[in-house]
């Protein structure tokens, strides 16, 4: 796969993704309501993934599998359309694919009321790969900061990276739902800018 093509999924990925659960979220907003989900306050009903759970819930599905497999493909264009620097240069990229791995794992349903854990076999699928996904993304970001940092082409969204994982570090350990829309909304907003920049620097050769 070339870097452009790469870029292309990162691009579309990330917006589409977000396009559908906001969609979602006010199409089904009274079923997660019912669910006992609240867009404010803290509650054992988990949103996005409660929306898979709705009458359209399927197109949530479909939403999480795609936004994995454009996460890989992005990662891949990434690690192609960026200098190496060295032995490890290939951890952050390889981080970020195993991202969309549990992105795509993540099509497994939630269950409805997270206050015991998960309840059944796909609801336990879709936890491992929430916390595979956090816990992959994360490294990835300083792994890759390490890497861009090398590449003069790349040092300014070297920085960047830099402070959104640090800001990642800031919003996840935070309980309040506000604190995870921003977090959802800095991770996707990170990987379109890496994109946009990832196909001008393909198209300019």
């Amino acid at each position: 796969m070339s870097h452009e093509k790469g870029a292309l999924a990162g691009m579309v990925g990330p917006a589409a993704f977000a396009l559908v659960v906001v969609a979602l979220t006010l199409v089904q907003y009274d079923f997660m309501v019912e669910l006992g989900w609240h867009p404010v306050r803290s509650s054992d009903v988990p949103w996005p993934s409660g929306l898979a759970l709705g009458p359209l819930g399927w197109l949530q599905v479909a939403n999480f599998v795609l936004f994995g497999l454009t996460l890989i493909a992005f990662a891949v264009g990434l690690h192609r359309g960026v200098a190496h620097g060295g032995r490890g240069s290939r951890i952050g990229p390889a981080l970020l694919i195993l991202a969309g791995v549990a992105m795509v794992l993540a099509g497994f349903k939630t269950d409805p009321d997270l206050s015991g854990g998960p309840q059944t076999w796909h609801g336990v699928i879709h936890g491992l790969a929430y916390f595979l996904f956090m816990f992959s993304l994360l490294p990835a970001l300083f792994f890759l900061w390490w890497r861009l940092r090398r590449d003069p082409r790349w040092r300014g969204y070297a920085l960047y990276t830099l402070i959104t994982g640090v800001l990642y570090v800031f919003l996840f350990f935070r309980p309040e739902p506000v604190a995870f829309y921003l977090f959802l909304a800095l991770i996707l907003v990170w990987i379109e800018v890496m994109a946009i920049q990832l196909r001008i620097s393909a198209r300019s050769g």
